[in-house]
């Protein structure tokens, strides 16, 4: 990965939904002041991952700024506590309007296409070289892997924050989850949130009207 100034790393925040949203939430709270350290504090972190592969690097670029700013509100609150409501409160906001937009696509039939697309996004996106590790669930009717290894658990307990990870996993619930009612999506456990694995299931539930 080349070197990611902090103007770079304000656009990158702007630009992805999590962080946007966050960087929102400085903005109302009256921290705006804050946001170039956030800036800065994120431009070292992308530093550290200077060899970072391609695909890891797509990960990094939502994961490594949320970081920065969840330190710098439990910095200005002086509470994890209090930083936890604050993510709570703000950070699927930006998320939840774009799903709205993709909601509509899927009425056009696109839904059906689901499964197989994170089939292909599989390897691709969530395998070794982006730091996951999986297994497939052998004679599955629909798409079904297990993760057992994340790169956001993993990146999130070296910085000290475990408890962040918690909202990479909801994020998932809002990308996938109501897409359309003859889609299902279905996740028991996380690995960022305690659980053995990240049992991922999407699957097309053609009965239902």
């Amino acid at each position: 990965m080349k070197k990611i100034t902090a103007a770079a790393c304000r656009r990158i925040i702007r630009k992805k939904p999590l962080t946007k949203s966050l960087s929102n939430g400085f903005v109302k709270n009256g921290w705006a002041e804050h946001l170039p350290a956030v800036y800065e504090r994120t431009a070292a972190l992308f530093q550290e991952y200077a060899d970072a592969s391609k695909a890891l690097k797509t990960h990094l670029k939502q994961l490594l700024p949320m970081i920065a700013l969840y330190e710098k509100v439990k910095e200005i609150t002086g509470s994890q506590e209090k930083a936890l409501l604050f993510m709570e409160e703000w950070v699927f906001i930006e998320s939840e309007k774009m799903m709205k937009y993709a909601r509509a696509v899927m009425k056009l039939g696109v839904y059906r296409l689901m499964p197989a697309l994170c089939e292909k996004m599989l390897d691709k996106m969530f395998g070794e070289n982006a730091g996951f590790s999986y297994r497939r669930v052998p004679d599955a009717p629909c798409f079904a892997a297990d993760m057992t290894r994340c790169p956001y658990v993993d990146t999130c307990k070296k910085y000290g924050c475990p408890e962040l990870c918690q909202f990479a996993c909801k994020a998932d619930d809002i990308t996938y989850g109501n897409l359309h009612p003859k889609l299902i999506w279905r996740r028991t456990q996380t690995l960022g949130m305690g659980g053995s694995c990240c049992d991922f299931r999407i699957y097309v539930d053609k009965n239902k009207k």
